[in-house]
């Protein structure tokens, strides 16, 4: 028997000690989370987000969770003190008798213990509520300078007061519900409620009944409430045509809600009255009468007045509420801002209107981003465990002259370094940092279809300069940057230098980020946090050494300001020779009054099934801009639009957070840029909000879409639709004396192919930036869209050859994107072509530019000879810098001689492909070289200067020949 004791305590111990160190390692889980989180703030310098944010969270679950403790635990004092002193016990009562009566001794502290753990967890789940309370909290005297022409608010009450109010409202119903069942059961088990009692009985006692009676009729009040607030819910209602309170809203809703506010706070005061009388009948009847209103008023009614009295005449109940739902929309997304205009268009574009326009012309981009990086992977990696994550469009002066270039951070991925070198010292204190940059211009590649870079190698050499600090120890790895210790007892490698694999290049930490490690303590609470105990035991840290985390900027930039949204692309840019990362970050709500909501996902498409932004809105702006400098991390709010209210709101709770943009240095303000996801979303809303006629929307008869990209089904082999992606170009608009850095995206009518309209956003910093334009076509002028001149390149004979040429060896064609090029009164439409050899190392090279400025279709290798073909004897000249931007004239002599030259080039390359095994495209530039040699006898025809013919040296010196049908 002593043993079974034994062995009984002996578990029972066991269980403590289980149970005790479950929480010791819950705990030290909770404290190395909390001082590696306070830590991090203070090295980014923004503690007083992480102080702002805890207090308000404990605050919030503290005041919330002590009111649920104080409302219960004073229920089931209440409960204790009802308790009847006599109780008939049933033979069903006598297993709950018998464990009332062993709680009984242990109740006084049972019941706060039971009421404490039940409001902890209430008062945690209140925590989330945090950016709900700061809103309402720092909202005063922030206001959008308007009011809704419902209710006469300004729209500050619905995005930042109201929904604090329905949470407060909302919490305080559910808690008073559960409250109330938990005073009924107990009621139950101390004999207050005896179902079971004869039928002479009482089955409820008077003072249970009174209690319980109280609880009802509170939660009837708050109920109340409830319907009071729906009122205001009313301006983001779905039910009508558009968003916003509608003919059944107004007229039939809302004098539901109203009654039923009434009927409620009716119900409340019957069910205190009834403390007084016996029986359950009158609050009964009033409960279901407040049920009967609810589903005639509040359900029944409206829906027969939007069947009977608005379906029939639709336009005419609605009308004044789609004109309140217009005028909301195009202020909730400054599409009130966008300055239509009527722009006439002409069939083709001429040789003038491109010379007018060099410095477009010029800066065409003939690269798609992915298309680049795995050039830039394959020719500019340099060693293994680089990586290049995206590529981004930016401007720059280059000699002098303004040039649109793509640029890409080289980045280390230290999951790829190679053989048996990963070891957790490589990995956390070597393989420490990325290293310079990569950057091309967007419409130049050199004759073998590669990029031509102005920034390239290791270290850096070109432009724009990058020679200050080339390290880039943050950045975009969205495999997640694993943490780095620096200034330890090894250094940390730069690059391999080129005197030798096995000579290298290091260097030693000496930017400001990072968070002092050293010491037994931190030690432990950092290797706690990154479950890595080398941390702790590594002979290689140092009392100096610090340890950079979150060096991922999408996990970085969010953690400090977890309240914004955030574009999809953040960019690098090059600024006083040092890496910056540029994010654009959004305020969004969906509480704008009689605001078009816009599913983001939708509004937003980056390729086949993916998307930009995530969830819903019907309220954006552009408010900040965050600059990260990729060697120190160093983070930058900068706000960007002072006169969004919900910015002002979070500055108030911020302070220290936001940096006005004035105080941005004028070379870094040089590369913000108008943000692709936000005019994405406005474009989405344009579509259809240019329209700001109530009948004419009701019709949809002029509602426009973005036009579908045609080239992701070739790409893809499918009939995935996807739009067309805002694209970056330097255009000049029409009236302005010079170009600008312009984001722009064309139209389509709803359902059909051609293009009525195209929108243009100014990027440049100055009062223009944010200038939208859009350029409206005339009413039955057809112009051709994406998919019509897709398909008409496609068909182009010449382009038929070549792809089957390329196919022959099973080389694979990729399209790039599909850009509508806006040149004077006309449009020039641009499809760069890619190659990808059947080779396993083989890279998409440029090998073919389509061109169609409204007629046929121009063909070349460069973007200059497709002009040159489409303007057929107008040839335009190459530029120095590859060509990419033409520029027209010159005599036909020198036409000829250009022609020839082309000549000679193609046979040059397909002399190069020969020597490479690469037949597929040895035959395409035969065919070109024999295409340009033709032009030059047709233009020296009608000319009279005799047949020109290359020199026969450039003939290609293989043994395959040129088919003799040329």
């Amino acid at each position: 028997m002593a043993r079974v004791v034994q062995a009984g305590r002996g578990r029972r111990w066991l269980i403590i000690a289980g149970v005790a160190l479950v929480l010791l390692l819950a705990g030290f889980t909770a404290l190395s989370g909390f001082f590696v989180d306070l830590l991090w703030f203070r090295e980014v310098g923004f503690s007083q987000v992480f102080w702002t944010i805890l207090r308000t969270k404990i605050a919030l679950g503290l005041i919330f969770g002590a009111a649920f403790f104080a409302i219960l635990y004073a229920n089931l004092l209440i409960v204790r003190l009802l308790t009847p002193s006599y109780r008939a016990i049933g033979p069903e009562q006598e297993v709950i008798e018998r464990y009332r009566l062993a709680f009984e001794p242990y109740a006084w502290w049972l019941l706060p213990v039971i009421a404490g753990v039940i409001a902890l967890f209430v008062g945690l789940g209140v925590t989330t509520q945090w950016r709900t309370f700061l809103l309402w909290r720092n909202s005063s005297g922030v206001t959008f300078g308007t009011t809704d022409p419902l209710f006469h608010r300004d729209p500050a009450f619905y995005v930042f007061g109201l929904p604090w109010l329905e949470f407060v409202q909302g919490w305080l119903f559910s808690s008073l519900v559960g409250i109330t069942f938990i005073t009924a059961v107990a009621h139950y088990l101390w004999g207050g409620i005896r179902p079971q009692a004869p039928a002479f009985t009482e089955k409820v006692t008077p003072q249970v009944k009174a209690h319980l009676s109280v609880l009802l009729g509170v939660i009837v009040l708050t109920k109340a409430w409830g319907y009071y607030l729906g009122t205001f819910d009313l301006l983001t209602s779905r039910r009508g045509v558009v968003e916003g309170a509608s003919f059944t809203d107004v007229k039939a809703q809302l004098p539901a809600l109203r009654i039923l506010t009434f009927i409620a706070v009716a119900c409340a005061i019957l069910f205190l009255v009834n403390i007084r009388m016996r029986g359950w009948a009158i609050p009964v009847i009033a409960l279901g009468l407040l049920a009967l209103v609810s589903i005639t008023a509040g359900a029944a009614y409206p829906a027969f007045v939007q069947r009977f009295q608005v379906g029939p005449q639709e336009l005419q109940r609605e009308r004044p509420y789609i004109d309140r739902n217009i005028s909301g929309t195009r202020a909730a997304f400054e599409l009130d801002t966008i300055q239509a205009q009527p722009r006439p268009v002409s069939a083709t574009v001429s040789p003038q209107q491109v010379e007018a326009n060099d410095a477009t012309v010029s800066n065409i981009r003939l690269w798609r981003p992915d298309i680049l990086r795995e050039n830039y992977e394959s020719l500019q990696r340099i060693r293994q465990y680089y990586v290049f994550q995206d590529v981004d469009v930016d401007r720059y002066d280059l000699n002098g002259e303004r040039r649109v270039v793509m640029l890409s951070a080289r980045e280390v991925n230290q999951d790829s370094i190679p053989g048996g070198g990963a070891t957790w010292q490589n990995k956390h204190l070597v393989y420490t940092h990325g290293f310079g940059a990569v950057a091309a211009p967007v419409n130049t590649a050199t004759a073998e279809g590669a990029p031509q870079f102005t920034l390239s190698d290791i270290p850096p050499v070109g432009q724009p300069p990058l020679d200050v600090q080339p390290r880039i120890y943050y950045g975009e790895n969205r495999a997640g940057a694993p943490f780095v210790v620096v200034d330890t007892g090894t250094k940390e490698l730069d690059y391999a230098s080129t005197e030798g694999s096995s000579q290298q290049v290091s260097s030693t930490y000496e930017g400001k980020g990072g968070i002092p490690i050293g010491g037994f303590f931190k030690r432990a609470l950092f290797a706690w946090r990154f479950r890595d105990v080398n941390l702790l035991i590594s002979g290689l840290i140092q009392d100096n050494s610090r340890i950079l985390i979150f060096r991922d900027i999408q996990d970085r930039v969010p953690k400090a300001a977890p309240f914004l949204t955030f574009d999809s692309d953040p960019y690098a840019a090059i600024v006083g020779g040092r890496v910056k990362w540029i994010w654009d970050a959004y305020t969004t709500t969906d509480g704008y009054p009689y605001s078009q909501e816009v599913p983001l996902d939708q509004a937003t498409p980056l390729d086949a099934g993916q998307s930009g932004l995530h969830g819903t809105a019907n309220y954006m702006r552009n408010s900040v801009k965050v600059v990260v400098d990729a060697y120190d991390g160093t983070m930058t709010y900068y706000v960007a639009d002072t006169t969004d209210p919900i910015i002002k709101v979070w500055e108030n709770a911020f302070p220290d957070l936001f940096t006005p943009i004035d105080q941005a240095p004028a070379e870094l303000a040089a590369h913000f840029r108008y943000p692709e996801n936000l005019f994405q979303v406005q474009a989405y809303q344009f579509a259809n909000y240019h329209v700001t006629e109530a009948s004419v929307f009701y019709q949809k008869q002029d509602f426009w879409q973005v036009p579908f990209d045609p080239t992701i089904p070739a790409n893809t082999n499918s009939n995935v639709n996807v739009p067309i992606r805002p694209y970056y170009l330097l255009l000049r608009l029409p009236g302005d004396a010079e170009e600008s850095f312009v984001l722009v995206l064309p139209f389509n009518p709803e359902g059909r192919q051609n293009v009525v309209a195209w929108m243009a956003a100014k990027s440049d910093t100055g009062p223009d930036y944010g200038k939208i334009v859009a350029y409206e076509f005339p009413p039955g002028q057809n112009v051709d869209g994406p998919s019509q001149v897709f398909a008409r390149m496609r068909q182009d004979p010449r382009f038929s050859a070549d792809q089957t040429l390329f196919g022959q060896s099973g080389s694979e064609i990729r399209f790039g994107d599909f850009l509508i090029i806006p040149i004077g009164t006309g449009l020039l439409y641009v499809e760069p072509v890619y190659v990808r050899s059947a080779q396993e190392t083989a890279i998409p090279e440029l090998k073919r530019v389509l061109v169609t400025n409204g007629g046929d279709v121009g063909l070349g290798s460069t973007l200059t000879e497709a002009l040159n073909d489409s303007f057929g004897a107008t040839v335009i000249p190459p530029p120095g810098g590859g060509g990419g931007g033409p520029t027209p004239g010159g005599t036909v002599q020198r036409q000829i001689a250009q022609l020839l030259q082309q000549a000679l080039n193609h046979f040059a390359a397909a002399d190069a492909a020969l020597k490479a095994s690469d037949l597929a495209t040895y035959q395409a530039e035969v065919e070109a070289a024999k295409a340009a040699i033709r032009r030059a006898e047709q233009l020296a025809a009608r000319s009279g200067t005799g047949s020109p013919s290359p020199s026969p040296s450039a003939a290609p010196s293989g043994s395959p020949s040129p088919s003799p049908s040329g």
